[in-house]
């Protein structure tokens, strides 16, 4: 009786080539056995033969579980697949796994070892299943990435243009090359925006959410739109630590001892889309927005560090777009006044 299967998973550790899989059952009497990994290739024909590796070993009478962690977009192949298909499917956030795997006690750190660990997470905890990203949101984030993109392209050029104007006897027809190529780029930056204004035309809860969102000082509709892109409308998310983990606003320190006691600072270890996406917003929210500026000062005066202190406004920001568009709120810069009156 105790060696009675309720529950097993498969973990998948995901590359840009590969994925390293490894099925896990849980019995009666609560042990753990990871039956077997191996790696196939991170494509469709990988994916029909990983389907078919695991039903050699899979209880029939048993559903597995898939368990993956969030890595880039390279991931998104899988969990589609699976997806389409009625896999139950869990997307976990890298610092959920990365805790677990220390509450293991685990040390090392290869593709196969990352396997085993999620698909031993998968049996031991109550994961929750991951939903396939809207069409629109899918659309929106290609579009934000590519207008970035766009956008950096635009600051190259100029610089080209303004240092080739102020050369000794610049070629005209050089110029001239270089200017229809930023017009080019700009139209084609207009285009975007267009793309995403009709996009959310056509969604009308998603455009209210995303309407309250720009009631924050230094937040306008692009700035909100790459945010909740970036995170699927922050539906990986149940905490704001989390989102705040996941964009790399987290602070860490490193102290051992008495030789070794760095500053703190944030980790960096996450969606750099999302910082760079709130760089610009937050200088215009500590000038317009008078709570934000008492932040920027509040840091600046503790660590004499500007971007500290621009830092910890980029991550208010985002806590208040996560709160705002989770709650369909616009924002309230008296709330907290009125909270505590």
């Amino acid at each position: 009786m105790t060696n009675t299967i309720i529950r097993q998973n498969v973990g998948i550790d995901i590359s840009k080539l590969s994925i390293s899989v490894a099925i896990a059952q849980k019995r009666l009497d609560q042990s753990v056995t990871i039956l077997s990994s191996k790696t196939f290739a991170n494509h469709s024909v990988g994916f029909e033969k990983m389907d078919r590796w695991v039903e050699q070993f899979a209880d029939k009478s048993i559903e597995v579980h898939y368990t993956m962690e969030a890595t880039g977009v390279y991931y998104e192949s899988l969990a589609y697949w699976l997806f389409e298909r009625q896999k139950p499917v869990s997307v976990i956030l890298a610092k959920q796994v990365k805790t677990y795997a220390q509450s293991l006690n685990i040390k090392s750190k290869t593709d196969d070892i990352d396997a085993r660990v999620l698909a031993q997470m998968g049996v031991e905890r109550k994961l929750s299943s991951w939903s396939a990203v809207s069409k629109q949101m899918r659309t929106l984030k290609q579009l934000s990435r590519e207008r970035n993109a766009l956008i950096e392209q635009q600051t190259v050029i100029k610089n080209q243009l303004h240092a080739l104007k102020h050369s000794h006897e610049p070629q005209q027809r050089s110029i001239d090359r270089i200017e229809k190529h930023l017009l080019l780029i700009q139209g084609q930056i207009k285009e975007i925006e267009e793309d995403m204004k009709s996009i959310l035309v056509n969604d009308p809860p998603l455009q209210e959410r995303v309407k309250n969102v720009c009631t924050i000082k230094g937040v306008g509709f692009i700035t909100a739109i790459a945010i909740i892109a970036e995170t699927n409308g922050f539906a990986l998310f149940n905490s704001r630590s989390q989102l705040v983990c996941y964009a790399g606003y987290n602070v860490v320190q490193k102290q051992s001892g008495s030789s070794i006691n760095s500053p703190t600072k944030i980790s960096k270890k996450g969606n750099k889309h999302i910082r760079k996406t709130l760089y610009f917003p937050a200088l215009t929210a500590v000038i317009n927005d008078q709570q934000m500026s008492a932040i920027y000062e509040r840091i600046h005066q503790k660590t004499q560090i500007k971007m500290k202190g621009v830092v910890a406004v980029q991550r208010k920001l985002l806590v208040l777009i996560y709160t705002l568009f989770k709650n369909n709120q616009p924002f309230n810069e008296n709330y907290g006044k009125n909270k505590a009156a």
